[in-house]
């Protein structure tokens, strides 16, 4: 059988492999048990994909220099990390060999293996952050290469009461971080109503698009003022100083789900030291010297894809 040598020991059973340029491993899939010495103990890669549950993905890939970029566990495995201990199944790497993100479950979500059926796996994790202590599943966490704290993603039905810069808020899909632990942004539960540089807004996405929480819709800048929020109810007239007007708000298109209904897309607001930007397009730039800005409530309403609220698990979808 086949041996090749890496810096974590040799890997054998190779059943595919791929090279960069310089013939240093890219990636492998194997078909046995190797066990790997790594800087955060003994790692087994993936070797068996017969589980209904199991991804086929590669088992193990390096960046061109030998470091390890990305491992599939075997069996869950706990990683001793700046946050203390966690589960993994699956583990990727910065190239100085930090972890980057781990994914506490890696399942495969099919017809026979449900959401339901991988949230049943999920571990408790307890964080105690900045933000305030809380305890609950994740689906996973990143970290920055000083090994910090840069964003946790939650599973869709969970929700988590922190403490932002605008007071104690109730939180969903997930938080992100900046280096000293400060809260960068956070995805709203349910819409909330945020003071900002031209009055109130109510914060409120109704289809958060995403896997994880790097970039939630209400932002801050480090030192804790907002920075960009998404509504999905307010209307925002732009007024010059000739009194034209031109008004922003959110829209409607046709639903993915289902062709008769329609859903609503967000107004994203961005905010400067000297000027407000709509939807993240430079022609729809305005200082707040030169402009007034008027804000009104909206009528849209979601139509959503739900049959019935007696089962909601908070869906992405849901508006109440």
């Amino acid at each position: 059988m086949k041996k090749i040598k890496t810096k974590y020991g040799f890997i054998e059973g190779i059943s595919s492999i791929n090279y960069y340029k310089n013939n240093t491993i890219r990636d492998c899939t194997l078909s046995c048990v190797n066990k790997l010495q790594t800087p955060y103990g003994i790692f087994i890669p993936q070797y068996d994909d017969s589980s209904e549950r199991r991804k086929l993905i590669s088992s193990l890939s390096f960046y061109d220099n030998g470091n390890l970029k990305r491992i599939a566990l075997q069996d869950k495995t706990y990683v001793n990390t700046s946050l203390g201990t966690l589960p993994a199944e699956l583990i990727t790497f910065y190239e100085n060999e930090s972890i980057k993100r781990i994914f506490n479950l890696n399942g495969k979500i099919t017809g026979y293996w449900s959401e339901e059926d991988e949230y049943s796996l999920a571990e408790n994790i307890e964080f105690n952050l900045s933000i305030g202590k809380f305890n609950l599943k994740t689906i996973g966490v990143h970290f920055y290469e000083d090994k910090t704290l840069k964003s946790i993603t939650f599973w869709p039905k969970d929700i988590v009461h922190i403490i932002s810069p605008i007071g104690k808020v109730s939180a969903r899909i997930g938080l992100s971080f900046y280096p000293n632990g400060s809260l960068k942004s956070f995805e709203p539960y349910k819409p909330i109503t945020i003071e900002t540089k031209i009055g109130n807004i109510v914060a409120y996405d109704v289809n958060p698009i995403g896997i994880h929480g790097d970039s939630n819709s209400v932002k801050f800048s480090i030192d804790g003022q907002i920075e960009s929020l998404t509504t999905s109810t307010n209307k925002i007239k732009v007024i010059n100083k000739n009194g034209q007007i031109k008004v922003y708000k959110p829209q409607l298109r046709q639903s993915l789900l289902d062709e008769k209904k329609m859903d609503i897309v967000p107004l994203s607001i961005e905010f400067y030291d000297n000027k407000i930007v709509f939807n993240n397009s430079n022609d729809d730039s305005y200082s707040f010297d030169d402009y007034v800005f008027n804000i009104d409530s909206g009528s849209l309403k979601v139509s959503s894809p739900c049959s019935s609220c007696a089962s909601c698990s908070g869906c992405s979808s849901c508006s109440i």
